[in-house]
């Protein structure tokens, strides 16, 4: 971590400060207006400099009387450039001080610059404690409301670090390529479901559009997933200054080039496989943009735009048509590119706090070696489904936005025969969801199952999942197993590996798991699995 030590001094006390660094550091000098930023290992001989009365010390006029020196990860002279460059420029924007720094120092690039970025973003805040940086103007600008999705909501701590080192990186041109032949590189947030990506994404765009520095930038908002476009398109149309035309899809943007793109849930960006009778779109954008059908969506935006904000989370990658993580990442770093890491790890949306996620993905893949419980959220596992059923309606009436939901598990027969039967539990029969788009803000649909099509991105109180019969626990190899007779998602299953369609299938119910803000209700088919599941889950008492 980073410390800020303050002075004050006069031209005749510097040498009784007591200032012995041996080490690199970065310094402020300030007088309450005017403030220069440098680094070095030996401040005392430089505030000298500041206050010499050489003919050639542009700096005497400004009679600075306190220095903060920073301390900390600082210690070696290359990262202590870095920083001194950040601040240069990123403190000119801030407007606390007017910065009297003739030039913006050096901006090393070096082996490790990934690790001081991140680092750089918790030195920001302890910057604005000390009154050496104004508190960030998008938090005046969206703290107006608390509606979900809304640009306004009025954001957490973290999230507002997160915003704070979004903004920070691309004022301060660190998105830039460092030398010839190298490209932008793009900034990218990881967190897991439920830390509030959305939010920010959707702050960022309306901090970008209201700000003066931006607002004539084109700037476009993506998501590849169809129905959570649709919710986005309905809270912008909505809000006062945005509009639907706003949230764009990943084709879109090889229509026209985009000063900055944001993307969020950017693991559901597509590759050419498995892509049905979107293939015929998929081919049209590579030929607008003059590139081959080996390229894909992620192409499309770093191609097309000059700033990249990508949010994204690997464990959310539930079809072959996503680009693979490894594939992702290894596009990114190793493409003359790059990447500009901030991490998102707040848990926000789900009440049973930020180990509620981990846990779910261990007991999926059978990582679980101890039982947790969550205060205040309901998880339960129901060996009856119409009881779950029943618990969900009460809920529903209660608090609203409670859903089932499962995988592709059963047919969807009611697409050609709407007067067929999907799916049957225990006697009772249920019709998949009607629609994609807006599936959740339709009354009409509140008795239909929901699926991995609709609900990806977005949040319900309490969420009925059922695992189906496309997963079986085998007591032979104590494993979780699929059965691809039982599965009926051709784009998912078609060409996919029995090890890539377990990882797809399991990593669905990890996402159906994770959406309820207030409780989690879990039905399993498999009497084995559901044994197993019972080990980790408190089981429903009527």
């Amino acid at each position: 971590m980073f410390k800020i030590e303050t002075y004050d001094y006069s031209d005749k006390n510097i040498d009784d400060l007591g200032i012995s660094y041996e080490y690199h550091c970065v310094y402020i000098l300030e007088n309450g207006k005017d403030a220069y930023i440098g680094e070095t290992n030996n401040p005392i001989r430089r505030v000298k400099e500041h206050n010499s009365d050489s003919k050639d010390n542009k700096n005497k006029k400004y009679n600075f009387n306190k220095v903060h020196i920073i301390t900390g990860l600082l210690a070696e002279e290359t990262p202590a450039k870095h920083y001194e460059n950040l601040l240069i420029k990123l403190m000119k924007v801030d407007q606390r001080f007017n910065i009297v720094n003739r030039n913006d120092g050096e901006k090393p690039h070096y082996y490790r610059k990934n690790e001081f970025e991140l680092e750089f973003d918790k030195l920001w805040g302890k910057l604005v404690e000390n009154g050496l940086a104004k508190t960030k103007e998008f938090e005046l600008i969206i703290n107006s409301s608390t509606y979900k999705y809304s640009p306004y909501t009025v954001l957490t701590e973290a999230q507002q670090k997160t915003l704070t080192s979004i903004v920070n990186t691309i004022d301060s041109g660190e998105t830039l390529p460092h030398m010839e032949n190298y490209k932008t590189r793009p900034i990218l947030i990881k967190g897991d479901a439920g830390t509030g990506k959305t939010v920010v994404a959707t702050s960022l765009f309306y901090y970008l559009k209201s700000n003066q520095r931006y607002r004539d930038k084109k700037i476009g908002l993506v998501y590849a997933n169809s129905s959570t476009r649709s919710e986005m398109q309905e809270v912008f149309k909505n809000t006062k200054g945005l509009s639907k035309k706003d949230i764009i899809s990943p084709i879109a943007v090889t229509k026209q080039h985009y000063d900055i793109i944001i993307c969020d849930e950017a693991q559901r960006l597509r590759r050419g496989k498995n892509l049905g009778k979107y293939y015929v779109n998929f081919k049209i954008g590579n030929e607008r943009l003059e590139l081959d059908n080996n390229h894909d969506e992620l192409d499309w935006i770093l191609n097309n735009s000059d700033c990249q904000i990508l949010f994204f989370d690997e464990k959310q990658s539930t079809c072959p048509s996503d680009i693979t993580c490894e594939l992702f990442i290894e596009r990114l770093k190793n493409n003359k590119r790059g990447i500009r890491p901030i991490k998102l790890d707040e848990q926000m949306r789900i009440g049973a706090g930020s180990s509620f996620v981990p846990y779910i993905y261990n007991l999926l893949y059978q990582r679980a070696n101890e039982v947790k419980s969550f205060n205040d959220y309901e998880f339960k596992l129901f060996t009856s489904f119409s009881d779950m059923v029943k618990l969900l309606e009460e809920k529903e009436n209660d608090v609203g936005l409670c859903r089932l939901c499962t995988g592709y598990a059963w047919e969807w027969k009611g697409r050609e025969d709407n007067t067929s039967t999907d799916i049957s539990i225990e006697g009772i029969n249920i019709k998949w969801n009607s629609q994609t788009s807006g599936w959740l803000s339709n009354q009409d649909a509140k008795r239909e199952m929901g699926s991995i099509y609709t609900l990806p991105g977005l949040d319900l109180n309490y969420t009925g999942v059922v695992i189906g019969p496309d997963l079986f626990f085998d007591k032979t190899n104590n494993t979780i197993s699929v059965d691809r007779g039982n599965f009926f998602d051709s784009k998912v299953k078609n060409g996919a590996t029995d090890e890539e369609l377990r990882k797809y299938i399991l990593n669905t119910y990890a996402v159906l798991l994770t959406r309820g803000i207030k409780g989690t209700y879990v039905y399993v088919c498999d009497d084995n699995l559901r044994e197993y599941f019972a080990k980790y889950i408190n089981i429903h008492i009527c």
